[in-house]
């Protein structure tokens, strides 16, 4: 079968698709075969080797896909073979087949494309917990969204909007612009101007929930945007800088900055499973749909990582074994 390997840190010249035997399911596993992947962009931080805790090369890169059930090992019941399934894992996912635990799998729904599927669990888990677990959003709060257009973004839009939140979005082109007021957004910026346009929406308040996923000098100027008991969530670090934070300023202004990282939730079943359904129950009431912005098949990985690595792409990038 065909797998993505990469063989260096560095760039996308170390990105080779090669050929590996078919795996088969241990007990708890099922056998997928893999439809359509989805590329995030932590999977671009550890192909350049600075994602903390990220594997080592050689590698098989890919932590989340959608597919059908093959077979299913020993000890699974919930699955059979023709399931449609969403999956997560540590890896091993931009490949024709993979084999995961059963319980890293979402039964899709029947009006769920395999595509849609590729783009649900990473970006919308992330969004759905640093909205709820981690920001404690209360209707009527103002949130600002920071690259707005990107798999993440769209999906803490659609959540934002069933919350009852009033969104800002930054994004960097207008075509982007325009696509995120389509879903919904009261206000979408450019980077250049999201200070003066948060405030003045804001009635000179601030933000009372930003979601940053690009960190540097951008963190700085989003602490100073917050609103007294207001929440910055760090759910990425683009920009690759790092920026101190004065606990002084947090403490007189009543203000806080939280981080949250999927593998949180990933370790906490309980917490998993009721966010999981929580999605699943919107997505069959219509109310969150995942945005599939741009398609690739397996062997053209390259262009992918390009893309996504220009944070010029809408939605989610999905490739194709």
């Amino acid at each position: 079968m065909k797998i993505a390997k990469i063989t260096a840190f560095a760039s996308i010249e170390h990105i080779e698709i090669t050929d590996v035997p078919k795996p088969r399911p241990n007990n708890g596993e099922v056998l997928v075969q893999i439809g359509a992947c989805g590329l995030n962009y932590s999977d671009v931080l550890q192909l350049k080797g600075i994602y903390t805790g990220g594997p080592k090369p050689p590698f098989y890169p890919g932590i989340e896909a959608a597919g059908i059930v093959e077979q299913a090992g020993e000890g699974v019941s919930e699955l059979t073979t023709g399931s449609r399934v969403a999956v997560i894992n540590s890896g091993n996912m931009f490949a024709e087949y993979a084999t995961v635990k059963a319980e890293n799998c979402v039964l899709l729904p029947d009006d769920l494309s395999l595509e849609q599927g590729a783009a649900l669990l990473v970006h919308y888990l992330t969004a759905y917990h640093s909205l709820i677990t981690v920001a404690h959003a209360t209707k009527g709060e103002t949130l600002l969204i920071h690259a707005a257009g990107g798999g993440v973004g769209t999906a803490v839009i659609q959540i934002a909007k069933l919350l009852g939140l009033q969104i800002i979005g930054t994004a960097s082109t207008e075509e982007k612009r325009h696509k995120i007021r389509q879903l919904g957004i009261a206000l979408a910026v450019d980077y250049g101007d999201y200070e003066k346009a948060t405030r003045h929406f804001s009635q000179g308040n601030g933000a009372d929930i930003i979601i940053d996923s690009v960190g540097g000098e951008l963190l700085r100027k989003n602490i100073g945007l917050l609103n007294h008991f207001g929440r910055l969530v760090m759910i990425g670090f683009a920009s690759q800088q790092s920026m101190a934070i004065d606990p002084v300023k947090l403490l007189f202004h009543s203000k806080g900055v939280l981080g949250f990282h999927l593998n949180a939730v990933l370790k906490n079943k309980k917490l998993l499973f009721e966010s999981r359904d929580c999605l699943l129950n919107w997505i069959r009431a219509e109310q969150i749909k995942p945005q599939v912005g741009h398609t690739f098949k397996l062997k053209d990985i390259g262009k992918a990582y390009q893309l996504i690595s220009s944070r010029k792409s809408f939605g989610k990038i999905v490739l194709y074994p």
